[in-house]
């Protein structure tokens, strides 16, 4: 697992210690960084795991990304791997927390965001409860993109006309979906 294109670019990443986090390959990385435009934009790494998402969207040029797990052991991955990048300090948060909770306090600060990565454990339901989460503490600049990883098993279910899907690519047992936000 490595940073893919940009500043960091052959950097390797650590992986999550244990069999609980399943990183995202490079290729899956590398093609999914070829249908999307990060420059410039704020970015939420939600389900962060190894960061690799958010790292490689600041390597391609994102101005700032934060970093959310429940995971302490993640958590330790990502601050390793941004260390390791040598990510400058104003250029990401991490933070170890509930998605829910934490998209609630972005809220509550009125934060918003332009890239939104949503790669939660597969098959558990947390892709349309994170959706949910999403749509209703209205953290999503106009035009976000939301960027949801999941096993093409799982079906997305949620229906809001928000959101609406512009690409849709299956690689093996994962499907990545991408979602535009308007207001």
């Amino acid at each position: 697992m490595r940073v893919i294109a940009g500043k960091y670019k052959s950097i390797k990443l650590n992986a999550v210690e244990g069999m609980n986090t399943r990183p995202t390959t490079d290729k899956i990385k590398e093609n999914l960084f070829n249908m999307i435009d990060c420059y410039d934009l704020k970015v939420l790494d939600l389900f962060g795991g190894t960061g690799g998402l958010g790292i490689e969207s600041l390597s391609r040029g994102a101005k700032h990304a934060t970093f959310i797990d429940g995971s302490s052991n993640a958590i330790k991955t990502i601050r390793s791997n941004v260390e390791r990048c040598k990510i400058d300090k104003k250029n990401y948060e991490i933070y170890c927390n509930d998605y829910k909770r934490a998209l609630k306090i972005f809220w509550k600060k009125e934060e918003k965001f332009d890239l939104i990565f949503l790669d939660p454990p597969y098959n558990k339901g947390l892709i349309d409860c994170s959706l949910q989460a999403i749509l209703e503490n209205n953290i999503c600049a106009n035009k976000c993109l939301v960027v949801c990883e999941k096993s093409n098993t799982e079906k997305i279910t949620i229906k809001d006309k928000k959101l609406e899907i512009i690409k849709e690519k299956q690689y093996g047992i994962t499907d990545i979906i991408i979602f535009e936000y308007g207001e």
